[in-house]
């Protein structure tokens, strides 16, 4: 190779060997460009969701295990080498998921815009409907946006977290549904109080 591209290429190299890595029991999956962790405890369904999701046209990066690495200001996910393409539904076992789903429903490495918990209701807990209240878990000294999924039977969680990975990509281009309605009905409320 010629110096100056050996160089940038064995910088790269060293930048990513050197990065800040964990592993995360989560599945992680991309939506329509948005990367989405999918955490919880076992049996709560993140790999039913995400089967949804893929059968929906969306991608797998990483199934049960997900490896996290810092990239200077964004995390990066991607799967472990001995489970990359493959997925564990329980009752069913263990899928090969582009001989079903075709290549298209992979993606070898993906930026880690949204954590999304699902969690079993609990009725001592109030959970904020309005949406204005933004949780944010760090991971690896990034900071990313988290929401708490309840899960209930019948509920349609791959289209929830579908939903909630657009409106993650709205908010970031600048538009809030909920503070949007909320600056209008306070406008509202004080224009009529006067």
């Amino acid at each position: 190779l010629i110096t100056g591209r050996f160089m940038n290429a064995a910088t790269l190299m060293v930048d990513t060997l050197t990065a800040p890595r964990t592993r995360v029991h989560a599945t992680m999956v991309d939506i329509m460009g948005v990367g989405v962790i999918l955490e919880g405890e076992p049996g709560i369904g993140k790999s039913e969701t995400a089967l949804a999701l893929i059968e929906r046209g969306h991608s797998l990066v990483a199934d049960d295990i997900t490896v996290l690495r810092r990239s200077q200001n964004e995390l990066l996910a991607s799967a472990v080498d001995i489970t990359r393409y493959h997925m564990e539904i329980r009752g069913l076992g263990i899928i090969h998921v582009p001989s079903l789903f075709g290549v298209s429903a992979l993606r070898g490495e993906t930026r880690v815009d949204l954590i999304i918990r699902l969690q079993r209701p609990d009725p001592s807990f109030e959970q904020d409907r309005s949406g204005l209240t933004d949780k944010h878990r760090e991971v690896l000294g990034i900071n990313l946006p988290l929401i708490e999924l309840p899960v209930a039977a019948g509920r349609d969680l791959a289209h929830v977290v579908e939903v909630a990975a657009l409106n993650q990509r709205l908010k970031e281009l600048g538009h809030d549904a909920a503070k949007e309605l909320n600056d209008k009905l306070i406008s509202r409320l004080t224009s009529k109080a006067t």
